[in-house]
């Protein structure tokens, strides 16, 4: 069901980002709000969150992507404890225009630790939908996740996150399953360690 309510949304926008017809675009303006109905009756996000999720979403329907970074120091894993849901993460967020993977993953373990980081490798690009994070969300999302070494900084919470530490992967916290899972954790940790073969890719 998922998987159609996606399609459905996809061709909806993509055809709002073509049609000159005022019609037609009242049309696929429906056919959104519709797709954003059925999906917030089968998952367990509600309405709201999932139109403030992905609206302003416009144009030629493309998958999202996610940048994660596997941050270690002295064999310990960097993670960031969200103020949304209460949970640890792994530091990360949206690839933003007109910067690379790398150097939007930097940034972003900057912005939410305040830590400076060296990425090692990439260790993972995950399709969203193939792997058990909740909730499920009505657009194709891509993950990549990336092994790096803290190499300075010091902590600092902002207004996304209220807590930063370093854990030990036997030893991890509750994680925001939204964002991250314990498996993708310990690959990373695996890969720096030294089983880096190539990167994982649904």
């Amino acid at each position: 069901m998922h998987d159609l309510i996606r399609e459905i949304r996809a061709l909806a926008q993509t055809g709002l980002h073509y049609t000159r017809d005022p019609y037609d675009r009242e049309r696929f303006e429906r056919l959104i709000e519709i797709s954003a109905m059925l999906y917030s009756r089968t998952s367990s996000a509600d309405l709201e969150t999932i139109e403030r999720f992905f609206i302003p979403e416009k144009g030629y329907a493309t998958p999202k992507v996610d940048l994660r970074a596997c941050a270690i120091r002295n064999d310990r894993v960097l993670l960031v404890l969200e103020r949304s849901s209460g949970k640890w993460t792994l530091p990360g967020g949206w690839a933003d225009q007109n910067e690379s993977p790398k150097e939007g993953i930097v940034r972003e373990v900057l912005e939410e630790s305040g830590f400076d980081i060296e990425v090692v490798s990439l260790y993972a690009v995950k399709d969203r939908d193939r792997h058990p994070y909740t909730p499920k969300y009505p657009v194709s999302l891509y993950k990549l996740f990336y092994t790096a070494e803290v190499i300075g900084g010091e902590p600092r919470d902002n207004i996304e996150i209220s807590d930063i530490g370093f854990f030990d992967i036997d030893d991890l916290p509750l994680l925001s399953e939204d964002r991250v899972l314990a498996a993708d954790v310990i690959e990373g940790m695996n890969h720096y360690r030294g089983a880096r073969g190539a990167a994982y890719s649904d």
